[in-house]
């Protein structure tokens, strides 16, 4: 198979992944910085886009980025959100 079409289905199965983690529960249990519960969609985006070792590391390699990536950005937020609510909290005991 030419280099394009390999390409062409990595692509697909990087669009796919995308796709189906766009909403990951953040802070459930993990294997390897994978959130357990969606190594078996890994496997099976192996099967359906036939992918050998190298690509299904690319696809593993993307979910790991893209899990951590939304972990980071949920803790972040978190600890926005706890510095917005301390100084409201602050400034309401400091008026009542």
């Amino acid at each position: 198979m030419d280099v394009q079409t390999r390409k062409s289905i990595l692509m697909d199965a990087f669009e796919e992944l995308k796709k189906k983690w766009s909403n990951l529960n953040v802070g459930e249990s993990e294997i390897d910085g994978l959130p357990e519960s969606r190594i078996s969609e890994l496997m099976e985006i192996r099967e359906k886009y036939q992918l050998n070792d190298i690509e299904f590391l690319f696809i593993v390699g993307t979910a790991i980025g893209f899990y951590q990536g939304q972990k980071v950005a949920v803790e972040e937020f978190s600890k926005k959100i706890a510095s917005v609510n301390e100084f409201v909290y602050s400034m309401l005991g400091r008026k009542i």
